[in-house]
């Protein structure tokens, strides 16, 4: 088969703003090293750090405008919890933006005889899509969203947030009529059932199933050492509420041994968090901020143990990072950890109460802590869990696949 003319489309395609802003990056710079032609559309408030990279076509990157609209909408979201902001100013700033998007994508088809369109961000299941009436096949996806609180963490959502978010529920189907891109789309990419639950109800493509992250690199076997020094737990992430750092710290400071809490990442909640830790006795937990994403990996490698108590994780990257670097992980059995981690490969603890999980982290950890050998067969099992399912370059190949797909199925 002929190369293929491949349009991405995404509001923020980034190696700085992290999350979900790197899924499209990652698609676009793969892509563009095989044999296709690739193209992107972003925001253009992503592009400094794009014109940074070294490893792509800047004439294949098509820039959406920052318009006075824009900044009037994100000047009026500043007041508001940041998930209330999401799903409200979020939303509004998102559709000034896809129309945009799909006026730069009418040009672009045209210009750059595009085969396939493809929208892997925003990963939202009910966010809707202007993705339609172009002429030409779109996937959009993978998507990973459904996501509520555990039983007994409802606290954590303010009453506006709770309305919003049931409202979001209830109209998604309708708005998701409105603006049919989902609705026409010709491939629907979900990350597992719970995201699948969660799309508009009136859809015509077909529904396939496909893990949103992935990692780069592997390596070949964990770094395990047998020292009796400060065994290192590592977090990584922003520092917002549902992650539940605290949690983290209270685990580490109920610990009988040797422990130091290491935490990358900034956020909202840093000053919360870092005199939480002070009030603990005889804790050591370093804050370490925001490091550069290529740096990580050496945090990884350095440490002993990986940790995410996050209470409300759609996907959960960090996870599969950590596993790629032989690391065995703790995390909440809630969410996106629980697609990633197996019994062979690390711990997932059920969110049953606060106090549950801090006492069930704080006993993982003291249990790896003193048995390396235990930590080598996790990291190892780990290590070949993301080879055999999460490699990015297995996710390029099966997505031209799909690519290929839909493209004979709109010629017939």
């Amino acid at each position: 088969m002929r190369p293929l003319n491949i349009l991405i489309v995404c509001e923020h395609a980034s190696n700085v703003f992290g999350g979900e802003a790197m899924l499209p990056l990652n698609y676009f710079r793969l892509l563009s090293k095989t044999e296709h032609h690739v193209y992107l559309i972003t925001h253009e408030r992503v592009k400094a750090s794009i014109l940074q990279l070294q490893d792509i076509d800047q004439d294949a990157v098509f820039y959406i405008p920052d318009t006075a609209i824009h900044r009037f909408l994100f000047k009026c979201s500043g007041p508001f919890p940041e998930r209330v902001r999401v799903v409200t100013f979020g939303f509004l700033i998102h559709l000034v933006t896809q129309f945009y998007q799909w006026k730069i994508a009418r040009k672009v088809i045209k210009a750059k005889r595009i085969d396939v369109i493809h929208e892997p961000a925003p990963v939202s299941a009910t966010q809707p899509s202007v993705l339609f009436g172009l002429g030409k096949p779109v996937i959009i996806g993978p998507m990973n969203g459904g996501m509520s609180f555990p039983d007994g963490f409802e606290y954590m959502s303010g009453k506006l947030e709770k309305v919003l978010y049931k409202c979001v529920r209830v109209f998604s189907n309708i708005y998701n009529l409105l603006i049919p891109g989902k609705f026409f789309a010709d491939l629907l990419l979900v990350a597992n059932q719970r995201t699948r639950d969660s799309l508009p109800k009136f859809r015509l493509g077909r529904v396939v199933e496909m893990v949103e992250n992935g990692v780069f690199t592997v390596k070949d076997a964990p770094l395990v050492s047998d020292k009796t020094s400060e065994i290192l737990v590592l977090f990584v992430g922003r520092l917002v509420d549902w992650k539940a750092v605290d949690i983290a710290i209270d685990a580490v400071a109920l610990t009988h041994t040797k422990v130091k809490l290491v935490i990358l990442g900034d956020g909202p909640e840093r000053g919360f968090l870092e005199q939480h830790a002070k009030q603990k006795p005889n804790i050591n937990v370093q804050f370490l901020g925001m490091v550069p994403h290529a740096e990580v990996n050496a945090y990884y490698d350095q440490a002993d143990i990986f940790v995410l108590p996050s209470l409300r994780e759609c996907g959960g990257a960090v996870v599969l990072e950590a596993m790629s670097r032989g690391l065995p992980v703790i995390a909440t059995n809630w969410g996106g950890p629980a697609d990633y981690i197996t019994t062979e490969t690390g711990y997932l603890i059920d969110p049953l109460s606060r106090d549950y999980l801090v006492k069930e982290f704080a006993r993982v950890i003291d249990v790896l802590a003193v048995n390396p050998t235990l930590r080598y067969d996790i990291g190892m099992a780990a290590i070949q869990r993301i080879k055999q399912h999460f490699m990015w370059q297995s996710k390029i190949n099966s997505m031209v696949q799909h690519y290929q797909e839909v493209i004979q199925q709109h010629a017939q």
